[in-house]
């Protein structure tokens, strides 16, 4: 009764709208009271369990050098170099769009930073270059589900921490993950603008023989490479330490964000200290949400593992899924439709506890479920209701959501085409992870 009565509570306070870190802590607690004979302190004590952790240190940080990476002229490099490499082709602004969020994603962690940053600056470009504004947004949203499977990645963060998983290896498994995603929806973006004849290719000059135009390709690229290089060597210096052991992912984020600041302020001078003021205290407010969103899932999976929930939903998917391809097939489903309606983060950290017995269970490894997790949730950024690269995309494009529907079914057809591909062919993730 007291995990009926918790379930209800919680979805009943979410689509009333109040914010999932209040409706999780409420929830709990009242479930607590009323049906168990456990002190009520223990919810405060692991409040502070939860986020009294070296780990969770890195998702601040890693937030403040998403912000100011996008604030100070280190994302727009990366645009540039993205053009540079496939500018040329059919769609090329799209295509651009989706590499300088793979390029964005490997510094910022977070697929709504992703989509503000390079959105911003690409959605008026496109825009100006013939595009539809609504495909151009579109293209931006789906581009930006990739900033959270490209390590470094916050949910991976997350998740390493609740099941205990090395986030260096999710993060080393992420990356053939992400790049895959982000081709995928390259390839997507060319048939879908030769087919609306959008975005013509580069005016090639009449007479320009394959080897002029190489190697005009190769000057193109080495000055991109030139006027951003340290903006492209950031994702080398923390993705690099990271993987060569020099230090943690918690101190990779600080790293960063030193080095963001270093480079915004005193390289490019394209971040004064007012600016920073501000992005530091965005980044404190969104911190806040968070570890308040942390500090309240401990105590409701604490509560679920109190209930055997776990174990609950462990014999029902053993009963009912008798391989491990329906039971993939089913936590798929079930993580889709929870990435609908809830964010990623509370829904690592709600899921987290509950599936990753089962999947155990069944031989899967840890670090590839994360992978499969990350990728389910990153598509519920851009499904509706609740998709918030949708909310980003249309406020930066200055549109309404409802007209990127009519672009949106092809892309996250790919990208669920892309984690199925990743579910059932574990050696994608796997392959780098010694």
């Amino acid at each position: 009764m007291g995990v009926i009565l918790l379930f209800a509570i919680l979805f009943v306070i979410i689509f009333l709208g109040v914010p999932v870190g209040f409706a999780l802590g409420g929830a709990t607690m009242l479930a607590m009271y009323f049906f168990t004979n456990l002190d009520m302190v223990i919810s405060a004590q692991y409040c502070f369990s939860g986020v009294n952790s070296f780990t969770l240190l890195a998702i601040p940080f890693f937030m403040l050098a998403g912000l100011v990476m996008s604030r100070g002229g280190i994302a727009s490099r990366i645009v540039d170099f993205a053009y540079s490499l496939v500018g040329f082709f059919t769609g090329g602004l799209g295509a651009v769009s989706i590499v300088a969020c793979m390029f964005f994603g490997a510094l910022s962690g977070s697929g709504m930073a992703t989509t503000s940053a390079i959105g911003s600056m690409m959605i008026p470009e496109m825009s100006r270059k013939g595009y539809n504004r609504a495909y151009a947004t579109t293209v931006c949203c789906c581009g930006g589900v990739v900033g959270p499977i490209i390590p470094p990645s916050i949910s991976f963060v997350l998740y390493g921490t609740i099941a205990n998983v090395s986030i260096s290896d999710l993060f080393i498994a992420g990356i053939i993950p992400g790049i895959l995603i982000g081709v995928l929806l390259c390839v997507t973006n060319y048939f879908m603008c030769k087919k609306n004849n959008m975005g013509p290719r580069e005016e090639i000059p009449e007479g320009t023989t394959v080897g002029k135009f190489i190697k005009g390709r190769i000057k193109a690229i080495g000055t991109s490479v030139k006027n951003g290089f340290w903006a492209l060597l950031s994702p080398v210096i923390i993705l690099g330490g990271i993987y060569s052991g020099v230090f943690t992912p918690t101190e990779a984020a600080c790293v960063s964000v030193v080095y963001s600041i270093i480079i915004s302020v005193f390289v490019y001078k394209t971040l004064d200290m007012k600016e920073l003021y501000k992005v530091i205290v965005e980044t404190a407010v969104l911190n806040g949400i968070t570890s308040f969103l942390v500090s309240y899932s401990t105590v409701f999976s604490t509560y679920l593992a109190y209930a055997s929930i776990p174990t609950m939903v462990y014999n029902f998917l053993m009963a009912t899924a008798h391989s491990k391809f329906v039971l993939l097939l089913l936590i798929n489903i079930i993580l889709l439709i929870v990435g609908c309606f809830i964010d990623t983060i509370p829904a690592v950290l709600i899921l987290a506890p509950i599936l990753l017995p089962t999947v155990t269970g069944f031989g899967i490894d840890p670090v590839h479920f994360g992978v499969i997790m990350a990728v389910n949730l990153a598509i519920g950024l851009s499904t509706p209701p609740y998709g918030c690269n949708l909310f980003v995309g249309a406020a930066v494009g200055k549109i309404k959501i409802e007209e990127m529907f009519k672009y949106l079914g092809v892309f996250l057809a790919t990208l669920i085409i892309a984690c199925l591909i990743i579910t059932y062919v574990p050696a994608i993730s796997m392959f780098l992870v010694k």
